[in-house]
C-alpha cells in the first residue's frame, strides 16, 4: 500500500473544507479501509472523528459520503476474501469477514452518535447487499443504539428536559426553514436511519420509542411536500425530496411494528399520521384547479408538479397499505374498550384512507382509477387498488354507520358541480370561462368516479335510506353517457383538445361505475328478499316520488328500479355506449334479480305469470330488437341486442324457458327473411353463427342443473332442424 496515498487521505480527512471532490474522498476512504493492514480499526476511528465529517454544522452530503465509504469498503473486502484459499488450515472467508467487520465496528466506539449512525448504516447495508445475515447482529445493535442516542440527545420522547439542549443553526441555506440544530440533526438522522432501520430485526427496534419516531417521520414527509403546497418548493422540501421513498418505507415499517407490539399506542400513532396525510391531501385538492388552469395533460417527465403529486400518492399508498394490513390483526379489545376507540380503530383508519384518496382522486384517475385492471402503465398500479379495496373491506365488515358516514363525507367533500350539464361543445362564453368549466368538470368527474367505485363495494352494508338517497343522487345522472364533438372556441389553447380526450375518458369511467353500482344494488337485494310479500303492479319507467317514501324497503326500491334500468340498458346499447360484453352481463344480472320478485297472486309452480317483472324486461328487449330498422346503421345494435337476449338464458327460471326458446325460434325465422342480398346473407349467417355459439356456451357452461335437462333437449331439437348449423357447430 503506498504510504503517500494513505497520507494524502489522512490530510484530506483532517481538513474541514475539502480541496478534492467528495466522490474522490469516498472512493479513497473505501479503498484504504478495505486494504488497511492488519485491521481497519484505526482508520475507522480516524474517519468518524475527522474534521471533514465532524465539523459543525453537520452536513448530510458528507455524512452520506461516510456511510457509502463503509458500505463500499465491505464490498471490496468481501471481494478480497473471496480469492483462493492459501492452505487447508486457513480460516474460512466467513470467519475472516466476521473478524474484520468486528474490528471495523470497534473503530466507531466513542465517536459522535450521528457519525456512528452513518458509518454503521453503511456497514449494515453492505452486509444486506452481500446477504451475510450471520454477521449482522452486532451491526444492528450499533445502528439502534446510535440512533437512540441521537433521539435522546435531541429530547425526543422527553418533554421539559429538551429545553436544556444546546441548539445552533444548521447552515445558511436552510436557516429560515430549520432554525435549530435539534431539528436538523433529527432530520439528518432520520434520513440515515431510513436507509438502515428497515434492515434491523423487528425485535430490536421495539426498544425505540416508536410513537415518537412515527411523529418525526410524519413531520418529515409533510415537509417534503411543503404541507400540501406542491406548486412551490421550499429549501426543506428540496432537501428531503430525494429521500421520500426511504422515509415513507420507514414510516410504514414503524407503524406496522407498533401495531404488532403495542396495539393501542400503534392505533393512536397511525391515526395521527393518517389525519396529517388527509389534511395535506385536502390542501393539495384545493390547489389542483390552479395547476389544471395552466396545463391539463401531465407531461411525461420526472420533475414538476405532476411528478410531485404522483410521488405523494405513492407515499400515501405505501404507508396506508402497511398499516391497514397490520391493523386487521389487532384484537377488538384494544380499540373498542379503550378511551380512544372513537379516534383510532381499523374502521377509522380505513375511513381516513378513503377520504385521503378522494382528495387525490384526480391523481388516482391518472392511473385509470381504482376499478381499472388493465395492463398498461397507467392502469397497472396494483398497490393502489389493493389498499383501497382493503380499506373498503374493513369498512364493510363492521356496522353500517361508518360506511354511511364515509358516504356523507364523500358527498360533502366534492367540488361544486359544473354549472352547466350541457356538453362542452355547446358551452358559450369567454375562452377563460369555458376553460374554467373544463377544469371543474374534470375535477368533479374524477371525484364522482372514485366515489362510485367505493359505493359499489359498500352497497351490501348501506341502509336503504342511503341507497335511495345520496347513492341514487350520485348514480342517476351518470347512467347515460354524454357524447359530443368538441370544437374549442377561438382563443382556447390547442392543448384543450387533449384535455377533452382525458375528460371523455373520465366520463366513460364514471358512466361504467354508475352501472356497476346499480347492479350491486340489485344483487344486494337478492339474498334477503322475501318473495311472498310483493304484489307486482304495472311497471313504471320512472322512479318518481316513490323514492322519497320513508317506509320504502330495499326490495320496494328494486321493484321500481328494474323497469327503469331495463330502458336505461336498452338506451345504452348503441355504438360507443356499453360494450357488448358489458351489456350482456348487465342485462343477465337484471333478469336474475327480477326473477326474485314473484307476484303474490296464487299460481302453479311452473306458471310463467308469477315472473311477470322478469318477463317484462325480456319483452322490452324483444320490442327494442323488432323496432330497429334493418338498415346498415342499426344492424350492429340489433345484433348486440340479440346477443344480450340469448345471454339471459342462464338467468331465467325453468318456468320461463319454454317462452324464451319460442322467442329464439321466432328471432331466427325473422332473420332468415330479413335480406335478399347475397353479401348481406353471408354477413347475416356469420352473425347467426355467433349468436348460436353464444347461446350454446350459455347452455353448456352457465345454465343451472335444474334447467340443464330442458335446455339440452331443446338444443338437440334445434340443431336437428337446422342441419347447417349443426354441421358447423
Amino acid at each position: 500500500m503506498p504510504n503517500t496515498a494513505y497520507s494524502n487521505l489522512l490530510q484530506h480527512l483532517h481538513r474541514a473544507q475539502p480541496t478534492l471532490p467528495l466522490e474522490t474522498i469516498q472512493s479513497a476512504l473505501a479503498f484504504h479501509i478495505a486494504n488497511q493492514s492488519p485491521l481497519p480499526t484505526p482508520l475507522a476511528a480516524t474517519a468518524i472523528t475527522s474534521p471533514l465529517f465532524l465539523t459543525h454544522p453537520l452536513n448530510l452530503s458528507r455524512l452520506q459520503v461516510l456511510s457509502n465509504s463503509f458500505r463500499h469498503a465491505l464490498h471490496l473486502k468481501y471481494t478480497l476474501f473471496s480469492g483462493p484459499r492459501q492452505g487447508f488450515f486457513e480460516r474460512s472467508n466467513s470467519t475472516r469477514l466476521t473478524e474484520w467487520t468486528s474490528s471495523l465496528m470497534k473503530g466507531l466506539q466513542g465517536g459522535d452518535s450521528l457519525l456512528r449512525l452513518a458509518a454503521a448504516s453503511g456497514v449494515l447495508q453492505g452486509l444486506d447487499d452481500l446477504l451475510l445475515e450471520a454477521i449482522k447482529a452486532k451491526v444492528e445493535d450499533e445502528v439502534v443504539i446510535a440512533f437512540a442516542e441521537v433521539m435522546d440527545q435531541e429530547g425526543v420522547a422527553r418533554e421539559w428536559e429538551s429545553e436544556f439542549q444546546q441548539t445552533a443553526p444548521l447552515n445558511n441555506s436552510i436557516q429560515d426553514q430549520v432554525p435549530s440544530l435539534s431539528i436538523s440533526l433529527l432530520t439528518i438522522s432520520l434520513i440515515l436511519a431510513a436507509q438502515s432501520l428497515p434492515l434491523v430485526a423487528p425485535s430490536k427496534l421495539k426498544a425505540l420509542p416508536l410513537a415518537a419516531l412515527s411523529q418525526l417521520l410524519t413531520s418529515c414527509i409533510i415537509e417534503t411536500f411543503n404541507r400540501g403546497d406542491f406548486l412551490r418548493e421550499s429549501p426543506t422540501s428540496a432537501m428531503l425530496r430525494p429521500h421520500i421513498a426511504s422515509l415513507s418505507r420507514l414510516e410504514a415499517f414503524v407503524l406496522s411494528l407498533s401495531l404488532d407490539s403495542r396495539p393501542r399506542e400503534g392505533l393512536t400513532a397511525a391515526q395521527i399520521t393518517f389525519n396529517h396525510l388527509r389534511a395535506m391531501a385536502e390542501r393539495v385538492a384545493e390547489q389542483i384547479p390552479q395547476l389544471l388552469a395552466t396545463t391539463i395533460s401531465p407531461p411525461s417527465t420526472s420533475t414538476g408538479p405532476f411528478f410531485t403529486l404522483k410521488t405523494l400518492l405513492f407515499s400515501v399508498i405505501m404507508i396506508s397499505d402497511s398499516v391497514l394490513s397490520s391493523c386487521i390483526y389487532v384484537p377488538p379489545t384494544h380499540y373498542r374498550l379503550s378511551a380512544t376507540s372513537s379516534l383510532s380503530s381499523p374502521a377509522s383508519l380505513s375511513l381516513t384512507t378513503i377520504l385521503t384518496l378522494s382528495h387525490l382522486s384526480f391523481v388516482v384517475s391518472q392511473f385509470g382509477g381504482i376499478s381499472s385492471s388493465g395492463t398498461s402503465e397507467e392502469a397497472s398500479f396494483k398497490e393502489l387498488r389493493k389498499t383501497t379495496y382493503l380499506a373498503l373491506d374493513i369498512l364493510a365488515s363492521g356496522s353500517s354507520d361508518v360506511p354511511e358516514r364515509l358516504l356523507d363525507e364523500l358527498m360533502d367533500s366534492r367540488s361544486p358541480s359544473v354549472a352547466s350539464n350541457q356538453p362542452l361543445g355547446f358551452r358559450v362564453g369567454q375562452p377563460e370561462t369555458v376553460a374554467r368549466s373544463l377544469v371543474e368538470e374534470i375535477i368533479v368527474l374524477a371525484q364522482t368516479s372514485f366515489a362510485l367505485s367505493c359505493v359499489e363495494q359498500l352497497v351490501p352494508v348501506l341502509g336503504v335510506k342511503y341507497i335511495r338517497g345520496p347513492v341514487w343522487t350520485l348514480v342517476e345522472p351518470n347512467l347515460i353517457r354524454r357524447r359530443h364533438l368538441y370544437s374549442p372556441p377561438s382563443g382556447i389553447p390547442s392543448s384543450d383538445s387533449t384535455a377533452e380526450q382525458f375528460l371523455d375518458q373520465l366520463r366513460r369511467e364514471t358512466f361504467e361505475s354508475a352501472h356497476s353500482v346499480v347492479l350491486a344494488i340489485l344483487n344486494a337485494n337478492v339474498a334477503t328478499i322475501d318473495t311472498s310479500t310483493y304484489a307486482l303492479e304495472t311497471p313504471g319507467l320512472n322512479l318518481g316520488e316513490d323514492v322519497a317514501r320513508d317506509d320504502m324497503t330495499l326490495s320496494d326500491f328494486c321493484v321500481r328500479l328494474v323497469p327503469f334500468y331495463t330502458h336505461c340498458l336498452i338506451q345504452n346499447s348503441g355504438p360507443g355506449e356499453l360494450s357488448t360484453s358489458q351489456l350482456r352481463i348487465a342485462y343477465a344480472s337484471l333478469i336474475r334479480s327480477a326473477c326474485n320478485f314473484v307476484s303474490s297472486q296464487p299460481h302453479e309452480n311452473d306458471d310463467p305469470s308469477k315472473f311477470s317483472l322478469a318477463w317484462y324486461s325480456m319483452d322490452e328487449l324483444l320490442g327494442a330488437i323488432r323496432n330497429l330498422e334493418n338498415d346498415e346503421s342499426h344492424l350492429e345494435q340489433k345484433h348486440r341486442l340479440r346477443l344480450t337476449f340469448v345471454s339471459c338464458v342462464s338467468a331465467l327460471p325453468l318456468a320461463l324457458l319454454g317462452r324464451f326458446f319460442e322467442e329464439v325460434d321466432r328471432l331466427d325465422e325473422e332473420r332468415k327473411g330479413s335480406s335478399a342480398d347475397a353479401i348481406d346473407l353471408v354477413q347475416q349467417e356469420h352473425k347467426r353463427m355467433e349468436l348460436m355459439e353464444t347461446l350454446f356456451r350459455e347452455i353448456s357452461e352457465v345454465v343451472g342443473d335444474r334447467e340443464k335437462e330442458f335446455v339440452l333437449r331443446w338444443w338437440s331439437s334445434f340443431v336437428t332442424k337446422n342441419s347447417t348449423s349443426k354441421a358447423k357447430l
